[in-house]
């Protein structure tokens, strides 16, 4: 296995942003979307599963959203916005934990409550994870989900991730193996 190595510029988003049939959108967060990202850290579930700011305000969101380019930049995380076909936010999927010695990655992802049971996450992260192991070339996607979020697991077996194994503390981990051509080809 070759390794990965984070491109000059850190990691690329997407150009064109990726969509589907549906409408559905994948782009990098913009200031414009602060508010919506501030409303979706109050949604009691996204708020009891991620790390969310104590005092989630537009301003707050604002901030993180202003960072992304230096996430990218040192290779911490690739952060896109999920949004509909009227550009409305439906929720987030994106990479962290890079690996470059083993060419993985994690994959996490959220959507509003009303987005849920309507197939945007798993839409989400199939072209998210299709774009992150052709494109970027990762040889490994990893999801960790906990035991007491089924529509998650779901979301990850829609996508074609593999149970590996469940963590004492509750946590459910997927992989998902990009091609041998593929690994290690970003941009």
């Amino acid at each position: 296995m070759s390794s990965w190595r984070l491109p000059p510029d850190g990691l690329p988003v997407p150009d064109p942003p990726l969509g589907d049939d549906s409408g559905l959108v994948l782009r990098p967060w913009a200031a414009g979307d602060a508010p919506a990202l501030a409303t979706a850290w109050v949604d009691a579930e996204i708020a009891r599963r991620l790390p969310v700011p104590d005092d989630p305000t537009a301003e707050r969101a604002r901030h993180w959203i202003a960072g992304g380019r230096e996430r990218r930049r040192l290779g911490l995380a690739l952060d896109l916005v999920v949004v509909d076909a009227d550009d409305r936010v439906l929720g987030e999927v994106g990479l962290s934990a890079v690996d470059t010695a083993h060419s993985a990655a994690a994959i996490g992802w959220w959507t509003i409550a009303e987005a849920r049971d309507r197939g945007v996450a798993s839409a989400a992260v199939i072209l998210f994870t299709d774009w992150s192991l052709d494109t970027l070339g990762f040889s490994v996607l990893i999801a960790e989900v906990g035991t007491d979020n089924p529509a998650s697991s779901a979301v990850a077996e829609r996508a074609g991730y593999r149970r590996l194994l469940e963590r004492p503390d509750g946590t459910v981990v997927y992989e998902k193996r990009g091609t041998e051509r593929a690994a290690g080809a970003c941009c």
